[in-house]
């Protein structure tokens, strides 16, 4: 009796198991994902805040929705996350922009070589010119094809020297003007305008300064100005000082986008949109697919004539929710519904029937047409 009783049991709980299944209430939702990708020949680099490194989508982000084609890498982040970049498609060799310091500049050897070695401010940190002639020397010895590069804020003669005699590329940044006078470089008020520096630099150095430093916390106001002078110049890399360590501040997308819209005015970077279908179990987001052609501008009109949703496989106890017309129209904010009440059901000879103007056979893909909910 208590044998049957436990058979009883389990066959109760199969049942409200499958009911539970069969139960499940499948939506969709629609809208306009838009994403940035690299002029050939440009290149948009960043020293990502501290966060995207421990997160693999928001790593993922920088590439694939911002259009970020390189990125700084350091010592202290380890081989975990330099997998973790290698992992999403960033190339050491061809995208990654490694930070060495005279403490551990010889660690690289370690790691797989990277596009290019950089060395932060050398002149203004006062490393000195033998020391950082000795880093270059080791790196060309083992990275024989990777450019060195360094950077400063002051233009004075300690930055002529070590560019002109060691630099490859020479990245520049600075809020407070430096003049010279009478052979001595003093400091002029603060001004966060960078454009008449960034002259001066391009005069100084030629085709070594073909690449910059903009700043996320103190550019902001004037990313356009910035970009447009850089296209002026004939600069071919911009990089974005995003870093910080403050692992609680908040990764500030709306700065990138003011950022990465600024690069697309200045002809760094192109812009692009996206028809995406996210999908819901019981309201619970499982998945989103991206469907569909990329597109300069988001369309009046968005046929789904031609749309096939291959993941998608008819079986006898499925039932999925559905909204089907003619076409989609685009407009403010481009975010589509699927209601409940468009419901499919199978018929008499077996086919699924997906209202209105669905057909698809058992086990078949099928074609979908969406529109706005009215």
């Amino acid at each position: 009796m208590k044998n049957l009783f436990n058979i009883s049991f389990i066959f109760s709980l199969l049942i409200l198991f499958m009911g539970e299944l069969l139960s499940q209430n499948i939506t969709y939702t629609y809208s306009w994902y838009k994403y940035y990708t690299p002029v050939e020949g440009k290149i948009i680099g960043i020293w990502p805040h501290l966060n995207r490194w421990y997160d693999i989508e928001k790593l993922k982000e920088l590439k694939y929705r911002w259009g970020f084609n390189y990125i700084l890498f350091w010592e202290g982040l380890g081989q975990d996350e330099l997998n973790r970049a290698k992992q999403i498609g960033y190339s050491p060799s061809t995208n990654i922009m490694r930070i060495v310091e005279p403490e551990n500049y010889q660690a690289a050897g370690q790691y797989e070589q990277c596009w290019a070695y950089y060395v932060d401010e050398p002149a203004d940190r006062q490393i000195p010119f033998t020391t950082v002639q000795t880093m270059k020397s080791w790196l060309n010895a083992n990275f024989p094809i990777a450019p060195f590069i360094i950077s400063g804020y002051k233009r004075n003669s300690d930055l002529i020297n070590y560019t002109n005699s060691l630099a490859d590329i020479v990245l520049f940044s600075s809020y407070v003007h430096w003049r010279e006078v009478f052979g001595i470089w003093v400091s002029w008020p603060v001004n966060p305008d960078q454009r008449d520096d960034w002259t001066d630099m391009k005069n100084l150095f030629g085709n070594k300064f073909s690449m910059t430093w903009i700043s996320a916390y103190s550019d902001l106001s004037e990313y356009e100005q910035l970009f447009g002078h850089a296209a002026n110049l004939g600069l071919k890399g911009i990089w974005l000082y995003h870093y910080n360590v403050d692992l609680a501040a908040d990764d500030d997308n709306d700065n990138i986008n003011s950022f990465c819209e600024a690069a697309v005015n200045g002809g760094y970077l192109t812009v692009d949109y996206q028809q995406v279908r996210d999908s819901y179990v019981n309201g619970v987001f499982t998945e989103r697919q991206y469907v569909g052609p990329p597109y300069s501008s988001i369309p009046a009109t968005y046929d789904h004539s031609n749309m096939i949703f291959t993941d998608l496989t008819v079986t006898d106890n499925r039932v999925d929710d559905y909204f089907a017309s003619n076409s989609i129209v685009a407009g403010s904010p481009y975010f589509y519904i699927v209601p409940p009440s468009k419901e499919s059901s199978f018929n008499s000879n077996n086919e699924i029937i997906l209202k209105p103007g669905f057909h698809a056979e058992l086990g078949s893909e099928f074609r979908a047409y969406i529109t706005e909910e009215p």
